[in-house]
């Protein structure tokens, strides 16, 4: 996916006090692509190209960087796994444990067993307290292929905790006999399952305000515009 049509707005701000702060004319697109194209690492003819989470991640915190206002961004532009991380924990948070808590009475012991186990807390540095989602981390983890002998990449600690528990979830909502459409209702969340998806767009073509905006990004705004709507 590439970025919002806020996240391009960000970009704008962010590229304009840059180039007022280095002498720069923030209007020459030529320039701005050439110095986005060298952040990101890849040939980019147009902002809106720009990777929605990765790369637009670097791109921000770099341009905040280049600001000299901001020491966290400037690790962040380095590693983007911190931004990755913060993704991940957010989508468990509010989109896996609301539904948890319909068929566990303590998701947070629940969780914390399951990571304890994956990741032998109690094993390491004589922990004193129990393990949450900030002790794990957004970064590739390695481990050695028994087979081959090679080491192999593996997903992190969080992809592999979201795994694990969309795993669960969907065995504990077949043994309530809930769809997903049940499920996620109970939770109060909003609903992308096909029925939900078709009524949305119904209304959508019926009438374009009554459109909901979960169809955007909750975190990051409105939907991907085009080159031709905007002059940056």
């Amino acid at each position: 996916m590439t970025v919002t049509a806020a996240q391009v707005k960000t970009i704008q701000i962010l590229w304009t006090r840059v180039c007022k702060d280095r002498g720069w004319k923030s209007s020459d697109k030529p320039f701005r692509l050439t110095q986005f194209s060298e952040i990101v690492g890849r040939p980019l003819t147009s902002t809106t190209e720009v990777g929605r989470i990765d790369e637009c991640t670097k791109l921000m915190k770099t341009l905040k960087a280049m600001l000299g206002v901001d020491v966290k961004a400037a690790r962040e532009s380095d590693d983007l796994t911190i931004n990755q991380a913060r993704v991940l924990r957010n989508q468990i948070l509010t989109e896996l444990v609301p539904c948890l808590e319909l068929y566990i009475g303590d998701v947070a012991g629940y969780m914390a067993a399951i990571m304890e186990d994956k990741n032998r807390w109690w094993k390491i540095d004589r922990p004193t307290r129990g393990m949450t989602l900030m002790d794990l981390d957004a970064k590739p983890t390695f481990r050695m292929d028994r087979r081959t002998g090679q080491t192999v990449e593996m997903p992190s600690q969080l992809s592999q905790m979201q795994f694990t528990l969309a795993a669960r979830l969907n065995t504990l909502r077949k043994e309530a006999g809930d769809t997903v459409h049940d499920m996620r209702t109970k939770a109060r969340l909003n609903c992308t399952c096909a029925v939900c998806r078709g009524i949305r767009n119904a209304l959508s073509a019926a009438d374009p305000e009554l459109e909901t905006s979960a169809a955007a990004d909750p975190e990051l705004g409105l939907p991907v515009c085009v080159e031709n709507d905007t002059p940056f």
